[in-house]
């Protein structure tokens, strides 16, 4: 009977996906001629209650048995919508809705509630960032377990200083408080190590003073954690980094500080007067005291992380007003931000770091911490605005490595259906070409469960931590099977619009639960050559290609309990990717080999000509 409507197809929708500010749309719907459709309408719902509107939409032709209606809508203002059509049947109100886990959509009486949902439209101003974000390759560090170089002066007596590779600390009144020793002059040696890798972007966990390992709470904004080094070890780092062809992306906590900072000042280790310790602070109005000084609102009830209040204009004036921390930072020479919970920002926060970052920067790097579809997401009572082009350039794409680690290892068509359905909905239906092919493609971090141990070990599910401590390990043949997944994982992650990213240790076997197992040091004495050897030619195949990986069209041509399909082109040139999860050695489907000659541009394992190795992917270019 054929679609009534797909927004993923161009004959029901031009163009498909994001649309810019005033950039034309055409919608078509074909409905059967029997229902006898009249007065058909387009029904745009402003996204989180801001009111709708509809769109007439005219008779153009019909076919065999459709009616096909068409309306030439000129993008309306900068904002998410939902939609979806109405028409009457023979004097009753028919409605078409989307249908659960598909593009297309279905006829339903307007009265009776089904199974189904409404479309999105996202209509963005387009914005500019790092062509390194969709060409080149991301290597994340967190600065504590990397790599140790060089004699560290000054070193705080009150840390805990241990040994390179033992485990971290893991019980609640120690996790979080020792040091391994890895810092900036370390990351300074290993970059020639990381150019071999391909790498480009540098993101780095927190280096700025704090009280923990993670320094995800802010001591001082505007000095270097000692135990990392100095501002001068910084500069030499960044100098270093940009004549080896690598930009640096700092993250930042901008929610809220530590209770021991400078700011705050709650245990009194700073000469300062923090908030905590008198009313007449300076700092006072960057916090909220229910009952001072005692009582104050914190990050999801952390005491030690009180909540910032980001309408304080004494805070707005120190990170965003000339000369402030935002213009420091640049001034360092640093080229973009990631910014810790983004989602629980204000948008009015989020618009002036990408303010005071378009003002020093030509190219806007602004990576945002959001574990969902970032560009529908909601929180605390109002819309976030990420993607509408005054907030964020990318984000850490969590649906996607989900979608992907979960196919990967189960399979069937459950996670067979998501996967597909998500890849569609980031990287064409919802995320603006400009974001989707500029997101942070990533497998592990610092908060999730290290790839290979999520591919083949056990499941922490609501294991505490002292058994995720006993089952950290992998058995041999775990870690083999975790190895051969974990590559064709990373293949599908490098052939994705956006810019893959490396997880510290990933490419030579590093394995691990949650926090603090996926934070331990890096096993230089104790790498997996054949894996490292692995992302090293991926790499080179990514650098090879890098203009192509960062314009080519995307499309998911099929994801099944067995094989997975996807296809990256330009009008002059195409490339597929094959990824066979099982066991098994599998032909390369007859509609592949049909397109016509193939070229092998990249392989995980050798196996007879048409055919695909168990628990392997190829990249083939098609003439």
């Amino acid at each position: 009977m054929g679609s009534i409507f797909c927004s993923i197809d161009l004959q029901y929708k031009n163009p498909v996906g994001p649309v810019k500010e005033n950039e034309e749309i055409i919608f078509r719907v074909k409905i059967d001629s029997y229902l006898g459709p009249k007065e058909v309408f387009i029904i745009f719902d402003r996204y989180w209650m801001q009111g709708s509107f509809e769109w007439k939409m005219q008779e153009v032709r019909r076919e065999e048995d459709k009616v096909v209606f068409e309306a030439k809508i000129k993008a309306q203002e900068v904002n998410i919508y939902k939609y979806h059509f109405e028409f009457y049947s023979h004097d009753q109100k028919m409605t078409i809705y989307k249908k659960w886990n598909s593009f297309e959509g279905y006829v339903r009486p307007w009265n009776i509630h089904l199974e189904g949902e409404q479309w999105q439209l996202t209509v963005y101003r387009p914005i500019t960032t790092h062509e390194e974000m969709s060409q080149g390759i991301m290597y994340q560090i967190f600065p504590d377990r990397f790599y140790k170089f060089g004699d560290v002066e000054n070193l705080p007596p009150d840390r805990i200083y241990r040994p390179w590779g033992e485990i971290p600390f893991f019980s609640d009144d120690t996790i979080c408080s020792d040091y391994f020793g890895g810092n900036l002059q370390g990351i300074k040696n290993r970059l020639k190590f990381l150019k071999k890798l391909g790498v480009t972007v540098l993101y780095l966990n927190p280096i700025w003073l704090a009280s923990s390992n993670h320094r995800y709470n802010t001591s001082n904004y505007r000095e270097v954690d000692p135990v990392l080094g100095t501002e001068k070890d910084l500069l030499e780092l960044i100098t270093e980094a940009h004549r080896n062809g690598m930009i640096i992306i700092l993250d930042t906590v901008l929610n809220h500080t530590g209770s021991d900072s400078v700011y705050f000042n709650k245990d009194k280790r700073f000469q300062t007067c923090g908030a905590y310790n008198s009313k007449e602070s300076q700092y006072y109005d960057w916090y909220f005291f229910s009952e001072y000084p005692n009582k104050y609102e914190s990050w999801w009830g952390f005491q030690t992380l009180p909540k910032i209040n980001q309408e304080s204009r004494s805070f707005q004036e120190y990170m965003f007003g000339e000369n402030g921390t935002l213009e420091y930072w640049y001034k360092l020479g640093i080229d973009g931000l990631r910014l810790d919970v983004a989602d629980e920002l204000p948008n009015e926060t989020l618009r002036k770091i990408f303010e005071v970052s378009q003002k020093n920067r030509k190219k806007v790097v602004i990576i945002g911490e959001v574990w969902e579809d970032a560009s529908n997401k909601t929180n605390y009572g109002h819309r976030m605005e990420y993607f509408l082009g005054s907030e964020l350039t990318s984000v850490m794409n969590y649906p996607v490595k989900e979608a992907i680690l979960a196919y990967v290892r189960y399979g069937g068509e459950y996670w067979s259906g998501n996967l597909s359905k998500t890849l569609t909905e980031i990287f064409i239906e919802n995320y603006p070409k400009e974001i989707a092919y500029s997101v942070m493609n990533f497998l592990s971090s610092h908060d999730t469960v290290r790839a290979i141990t999520k591919l083949a070990g056990p499941e922490v599910d609501n294991h505490d931590k002292a058994w995720q401590n006993s089952h950290d390990n992998l058995s041999r043949e775990e870690y083999k099977l975790g190895r051969e997944r974990l590559m064709i994982s990373y293949l599908m992650i490098y052939f994705l619009p956006g810019v893959p990213s490396i997880f510290y240790g990933d490419e030579v076997g590093l394995s691990g639960q949650k926090d603090p197992f996926c934070r331990k040091c890096y096993p230089w004495n104790r790498r997996d050559k054949k894996l490292l050897r692995f992302f090293k030619q991926l790499g080179k195949m990514r650098k090879q290609n890098k203009t192509f990986f960062g314009e080519a069209d995307f499309e998911v041509i099929r994801v099944s309990d067995e094989i997975c399909v996807l296809e990256r082109r330009t009008e002059n040139k195409k490339l597929v990717l094959i990824i066979n999860r099982t066991d098994r050695i599998l032909d390369i489907p007859e509609d592949i080999r049909k397109l016509g000659s193939v070229k092998v541009v990249f392989v995980t394992k050798k196996t007879l000509e048409n055919k695909i190795a168990p628990y392997s992917g190829v990249i083939l270019e098609m003439s």
